[in-house]
């Protein structure tokens, strides 16, 4: 049995070209066909990636192809009058009344319709939706894993990271390593900066709006206690001198611990001021 190729196959041959930027492949294109833009035809085959540090970066791959030129045919008129052939008029009495079809309406099934809102979806379809999200953060979950691998790796720690539980919006990763101080940083500044990543990656794999939390030997238990004894300290401090006191900036899980741990102070109220990364809390005399 022989299959023969699609017409728009035939008569063209596509040169793929890559670069860095669309634009970079657009140009390796026109200098090889040497043609400008608009006489090109360009299919993207691959639209590319940056990657997060350089992992995972793709170049930009297109197809181009030069635009065939159609010449309009030239209409031929007849020589004699007598060649061309009288247009017959039909009697209108004998012409055929044309049946018109009348739209049928389909009748919808029983349940909710598709594309309806949430609050109108069927407890059988929350579910079923529930359980794609949860499927979804657990691939995503375990190529985050392997990214926060190579990603320390790049900056010469050796990391081993362990997913310990996972939701449909939230996920829990354990990172060990023979230094956890080389995994936490500097006040946590480095295990943060890698939950800002994480975040963005589940982004990209398609889960919105998580919440991950990156752990190394109980570093988040014991930071809750600091945040705490930050919490009473500075209390005493706006208590005495009836100035507001600003503490050093911080990441959203930890201001949101001090402004719980403060929220039933009759003598204080907290707030937050600035932008992120240096976002942090001010806690001020009522």
């Amino acid at each position: 049995m022989k299959f023969s190729l699609p017409f728009f196959s035939r008569g063209k041959s596509m040169s793929e070209y890559q670069g860095k930027t669309y634009q970079d492949a657009v140009l390796k294109a026109q200098q090889d066909l040497n043609k400008p833009q608009a006489e090109l035809t360009i299919t993207v085959v691959d639209p590319g990636r940056r990657g997060l540090f350089g992992l995972g970066a793709r170049p930009v791959k297109i197809e181009a192809v030069v635009k065939k030129v159609v010449e309009p045919a030239t209409p031929t008129l007849s020589s004699s009058p007598e060649e061309v052939a009288p247009v017959q008029q039909e009697d209108p009495a004998e012409q055929t009344p044309q049946l018109i079809e009348e739209p049928v309406a389909t009748e919808q099934p029983e349940g909710n319709p598709e594309g309806a809102p949430d609050g109108q979806l069927s407890p059988a379809e929350i579910a079923a939706r529930h359980e794609q999200n949860l499927h979804r953060m657990s691939a995503a979950a375990t190529k985050l894993v392997d990214y926060l691998e190579q990603a320390y790796r790049a900056l010469g720690v050796d990391v081993s990271a362990t997913v310990q539980s996972s939701g449909a919006k939230d996920v829990t990763i354990e990172l060990n390593a023979p230094t956890p101080g080389r995994v936490i940083g500097y006040h946590g500044r480095r295990i943060n900066a890698f939950e800002v990543l994480s975040v963005a990656f589940l982004n990209y794999q398609g889960v919105k709006d998580a919440q991950v939390t990156l752990d190394s030997e109980g570093y988040r238990a014991k930071r809750a206690q600091t945040i705490t004894r930050i919490g009473e300290r500075a209390v005493t401090d706006v208590i005495a001198s009836g100035q507001a006191v600003f503490l050093d900036p911080m990441p959203a899980r930890e201001r949101k611990l001090l402004h719980k741990q403060l929220e039933d102070n009759p003598n204080v109220k907290t707030y937050s001021q600035g932008r992120e990364p240096f976002r942090s809390v001010v806690i001020a005399p009522k």
